[in-house]
């Protein structure tokens, strides 16, 4: 191990825990505030901000367990694992990257589908249940579509017994890291990569398409100046969360081309394209409490910055009340 892959572990050994405890007391604190302090939210609403939480918890958990590695600069692409899943047997932790992928493109599914539950709600004529429901399958038929070649590759890429042997000779030391696989962008996975690459750039796209014609109608609903504003928060807030991804997984995305047309290794990208993904799930819970007005204010009540009041009837979720 050289000088500098010496520093970057030291410094992931302590960034690592650091990360996963904050972020995990933040995704709870987040989860505590829907069950208790949601006001008049429907169920729709609560249960798509809980799962949005609960996907970013899971790949919290795999992040941090396995704390992969891709060695761009090596063909076929090698991932390898420095966390304490080291010590299992690699077609676990291959299987768990594959559920890294998808898990993330879950957690930013998520987020566009509450976007856009909050335009039906506005469009009174499809804030029904039914309606909700197939606009969520239909959203996630991307998310399946992936899943399904995911556990393809698994079956295929870690499955075999040979490869499984393979992997076994070449794990046989585990102290500083294993081996759980390779990466070749063939067709089933160059098909994958597409999906989840197209998805992290078209999330703020149509995200703002659909915050754009929420507003819109907004402006013509029959509602105070309070609630209108409640609702362009909510509004603002999700519009942010669709961003993250594309903020933390571009840069990383470029390195990673760069290094497997040219060969060379650079540090940062091995292990950020892994991590930079993870960080919204430390972002999204701060962006949660401020631009859910209910939540804001219960804090600000909290630290004495707002008075007690009784909430007006057209506040943000007053348009929401049919689901309940």
């Amino acid at each position: 191990m050289s000088s500098l892959e010496q520093d970057y572990r030291d410094f992931l050994d302590i960034y690592c825990p650091a990360f996963f405890f904050a972020t995990l007391i933040m995704q709870f604190i987040v989860l505590y505030f829907i069950i208790f302090f949601a006001g008049k939210m429907s169920a729709p609403f609560r249960i798509m901000l809980a799962h949005t939480s609960i996907c970013q918890l899971i790949l919290l958990f795999i992040t941090m367990s396995c704390q992969f590695r891709m060695i761009s600069s090596h063909v076929p692409v090698e991932v390898r694992v420095y966390g304490p899943l080291r010590f299992v047997k690699a077609i676990y932790t291959y299987t768990l990257h594959q559920a890294w992928q998808f898990f993330m493109f879950m957690s930013g599914m998520t987020i566009i589908v509450t976007l856009f539950f909050k335009l039906m709600t506005v469009n009174a004529m499809f804030a029904k249940k039914w309606p909700m429901f197939i606009a969520f399958c239909i959203f996630h038929i991307p998310v399946v579509f992936s899943g399904g070649l995911e556990v393809y590759l698994v079956i295929t890429a870690a499955l075999p017994a040979e490869i499984q042997q393979a992997l076994a000779l070449r794990n046989i030391d585990v102290s500083l890291y294993s081996v759980t696989g390779t990466l070749r962008l063939q067709t089933v996975s160059l098909i994958n990569f597409i999906i989840m690459v197209g998805a992290v750039f078209v999330y703020p796209i149509a995200s703002f398409f659909i915050a754009a014609r929420t507003l819109f109608l907004l402006n013509r609903h029959v509602l105070s100046k309070t609630g209108k504003a409640e609702h362009r928060s909510f509004i603002a807030g999700l519009c942010l969360q669709s961003l993250l991804p594309v903020l933390t997984y571009f840069p990383t995305f470029v390195l990673y081309v760069h290094c497997v047309l040219t060969g060379t290794e650079m540090l940062f990208q091995q292990y950020g394209i892994y991590l930079m993904p993870t960080t919204p799930a430390l972002i999204d819970p701060f962006l949660t409490l401020t631009f859910m007005v209910p939540f804001r204010n219960r804090i600000l009540t909290w630290v004495g910055l707002r008075k007690p009041r009784v909430v007006n009837s057209n506040n943000l979720m007053s348009v929401t009340r049919s689901f309940t």
